[in-house]
């Protein structure tokens, strides 16, 4: 009886508190707020990469091999499926009438199709993996081109080879937004981002990081939640513990 009332004392006190976080925001404040302590990438100056120029979302152009992106942004792994290292998505340098769909300043991350083009249509994924695990995961989607969904796991096995487990998802996020997963310690090491519609998406600032499981400090209204929570424990013990005065 008393561990069944212990473990729902505790389940009181940190249900609420222990949750991942979707973002889906427009607001400058919550985006710098989850951008802190982060790493942000933009996607400008890639060491060894040049940016794919493009003036318009075209599937099927062929894609040089210079703006391939796999391992070159340290702490983390991209991919289109397929086979890692192989397939991968590319940067792109928007041009033109759509220079103003990149946040920051003109290069986005986009998918490729399994022959290595262009691939701004249906069925476009981008899969991450993180070989450290991070506690947050978040970037701008292109405002010109689909909602996506979020899915963030453990690992990712096409990279791991280990057993991957979802951790949260997000099935719908909006398309010009800020958009990511926030977990409350660091447990994420594999990351999805899947199209929703028939026009693809691109990413950018794409923001990775955040404590680590074993350095996270408890916030103080935590702390405050779990004395609450061993106060109530106390008086159920009273209650159900018979006294030995009587």
């Amino acid at each position: 009886m008393m561990r069944n009332v212990t473990a729902f004392v505790l389940s009181i006190t940190f249900g609420s508190v222990l949750q991942a976080t979707v973002i889906n925001t427009n607001d400058p404040g919550v985006v710098a707020a989850f951008q802190s302590g982060a790493t942000v990438v933009n996607f400008e100056s890639i060491s060894g990469r040049t940016a794919q120029s493009i003036t318009s979302y075209t599937s099927g152009n062929a894609v040089s091999p210079s703006a391939f992106i796999f391992d070159q942004i340290s702490g983390v792994q991209f991919s289109v499926g397929g086979a890692v290292g192989t397939n991968e998505p590319a940067l792109y340098s928007l041009s033109g009438g759509i220079a103003g769909d990149a946040h920051s300043p003109t290069t986005v991350l986009g998918p490729v199709d399994f022959d290595f083009n262009s691939k701004f249509d249906a069925g476009s994924m981008i899969e991450i993996f993180f070989p450290t695990k991070v506690s947050k995961v978040g970037f701008w989607l292109n405002p010109s081109r689909g909602n996506v969904e979020l899915i963030a796991a453990d690992t990712n096995f096409a990279f791991s080879h280990e057993t991957e487990t979802t951790l949260e998802t997000a099935a719908s996020v909006t398309a010009g937004n800020f958009v990511g997963i926030e977990r409350p310690t660091a447990d994420i090491g594999g990351f999805k981002i899947i199209g929703l519609g028939a026009t693809g998406f691109t990413i950018d600032d794409f923001t990775f990081g955040g404590a680590s499981a074993s350095t996270a400090v408890p916030e103080p209204a935590v702390l405050g939640l779990f004395a609450f929570g061993l106060v109530i424990l106390a008086a159920l013990v009273r209650r159900l513990v018979p006294s030995t005065d009587r």
